[in-house]
């Protein structure tokens, strides 16, 4: 039982280096934008090359100089704001680049991750005598400055680094005791983000099918697009969740597992929806 236990542990947990150098990359793909809103004025778009590495914009370059500033800050300082920084790069990396196909295999991923944030919050501790999930998400992670520091053998570096939390949450710090925090998973974000992100384009595709032409063959079009969209509809049942599961660990003063109140608050409100709008056999399998 205590192997089982350790091998639990080990298969969800991530190792400081290798997060800091996926944080970096993600952190600068968030704060691109703003780079290139910044230096339009003066840069002419042109790349820089750098040999082998390739060439770059100049916003780029200044996203990425950003992004590993604040990845090194973090590194030798722990603080919590930068590492919510890079939760939420990570986030808007992962929504970015991966897509759900169909209403279908969103919810069937949902309901299956359901299943799995419940199990691990609720269960695993008669399994494994101990909370799998909140021990990985409380459990610090290696410093990187700490362990070149021993293999240079400084010890006294070492010692002061600082333990890492490590960015696969956001924390925010309590208002009731200080110095605690309230913890919410990347993946609470992100499996519903991905659900939003359809929803969005299926509501772009819909709007298109209001212009002349744009009504595809066995495709009702709508007789109208109305003010609340899908994407309105999961947004405002996201919010809600988050509400909801944000006062269930208040009033049980023990972890929640989030997507158990995110999940019907998107999902349900959403096939509701679907079903007073268009026949839902049809609109499932559309989507």
């Amino acid at each position: 039982m205590k192997k089982a236990k350790i091998l639990a542990i080990q298969l969800l947990q991530f190792r400081g280096p290798e997060t800091s150098i996926i944080a970096t990359v993600a952190l600068a793909f968030l704060l691109l934008p703003m780079c290139q809103y910044i230096i339009r004025p003066c840069s002419d778009g042109n790349k820089i090359s750098f040999g082998v590495c390739g060439r770059f914009t100049g916003a780029e370059l200044l996203s990425f100089s950003l992004s590993v500033s604040i990845v090194c800050i973090w590194v030798l300082t722990g603080h919590w704001l930068l590492m919510d920084a890079m939760g939420m790069g990570l986030c808007v990396a992962f929504i970015a680049f991966v897509r759900l196909p169909s209403l279908k295999v969103s919810t069937l991923l949902l309901t299956g991750l359901l299943i799995y944030d419940v199990f691990w919050v609720f269960f695993s501790s008669y399994i494994f005598s101990t909370n799998v999930m909140v021990k990985v998400a409380t459990r610090p992670a290696d410093n990187p400055v700490s362990l070149v520091a021993r293999r240079l053998h400084l010890g006294g570096v070492a010692r002061a680094a600082p333990k890492l939390p490590l960015p696969g949450k956001l924390v925010f710090p309590s208002i009731h005791q200080a110095g605690h925090f309230s913890m919410l998973g990347l993946g609470d974000i992100v499996m519903p983000g991905l659900l939003l992100c359809f929803v969005l384009r299926y509501d772009a595709y819909k709007k298109t099918q209001l212009l002349p032409g744009g009504c595809e063959t066995g495709v009702p079009p709508p007789r109208h697009f109305s003010r609340i969209s899908y994407f309105h509809c999961s947004l405002i049942g996201y919010f809600l969740g988050l509400l909801t599961a944000t006062v269930s660990s208040e009033v049980f003063k023990a972890a929640q597992p989030a997507l158990l109140y995110l999940v019907p608050f998107t999902l349900l409100p959403l096939l509701t929806m679907a079903y007073l709008k268009v026949p839902l056999c049809f609109l499932y399998n559309l989507m």
